[in-house]
């Protein structure tokens, strides 16, 4: 299991009317979180170099405390991969309040150009597989 923190800051075009974050706005940021894993891993060449893209296949949402206009947020992911899945695990934390805001947890496989779902690749199994003090 993997385990990675990504932080962000809420913007305003961000808000519901009631002046906190967008229900769908969380999936947004488990999104960022995601494609910031593969980035600073350095796996978006190696995943496209095979001519795959990683896909959610779930998402679910735990909506827990607010967040609000420039709250700082905290998310920590843990990441794993068992029978050609990903499974990943958001906690997504207000900085400003210590509060947890939501917890996502969900699943992505990879499809190739045809949308046919393939094995993870070899680099993601490998680092997902490695402990955090490995690094």
């Amino acid at each position: 299991m993997k385990h990675v923190t990504y932080s962000l800051t809420v913007r305003g075009y961000e808000l519901d009317s009631f002046g906190h974050v967008n229900n769908a706005v969380y999936l947004n940021y488990s999104e960022t979180a995601l494609w910031n894993f593969f980035k600073t891993n350095g796996l978006l060449s190696a995943i496209t170099g095979e001519g795959l893209f990683p896909v959610v296949l779930e998402s679910t949402q735990r909506y827990i405390h607010e967040l609000r206009l420039m709250d700082e947020v905290r998310i920590d992911t843990e990441l794993s991969c068992t029978s050609g899945i990903v499974r990943y695990k958001h906690t997504m934390t207000n900085e400003t309040t210590g509060l947890v805001a939501c917890r996502v947890s969900g699943k992505l496989a990879y499809v190739n150009k045809e949308r046919i779902i393939c094995d993870v690749p070899d680099a993601v199994k490998e680092l997902l597989e490695k402990n955090d003090d490995e690094d």
